[in-house]
């Protein structure tokens, strides 16, 4: 389960450092309720390049629970909402850009607990 925030959560750091041009800026994460999150971010890459972004919670051991975006364009602002439908604690949050499907540029995280 999620522990619900008042405040956004920001201060994400660089798991992978952001590469040809590509890059999430301001990341942040709502906990809403003990089983969703809403990851908001900006996507940067090269002018009106197709982009995905993708958004997970996880343990050490694991994924517990992920969201993926449709195909955007770089400059596009994201939401995703992950729902936990684990009753296990998820001890990270991860969020990442890419810039083919599955081709990631950028990925930032944050510890939860």
């Amino acid at each position: 389960m999620l522990t619900p925030t008042a405040n956004p959560k920001d201060l994400f750091v660089d798991i992978l450092r952001p590469s040809h041009g590509y890059s999430l800026s301001e990341v942040r994460l709502d906990i809403p309720s003990p089983t969703v999150a809403i990851f908001k971010a900006r996507l940067n890459g090269p002018a009106d390049k197709p982009v995905w972004a993708r958004a997970w919670l996880s343990t050490e051991v694991g994924t517990l629970a992920e969201s993926a975006s449709p195909e955007l364009r770089s400059g596009d602002e994201v939401t995703l909402e992950v729902v936990l439908r684990s009753s296990e604690s998820p001890g990270y949050a991860y969020m990442r850009i890419e810039s083919a499907p599955l081709n990631t540029e950028h990925v930032v995280g944050l510890k939860l607990v």
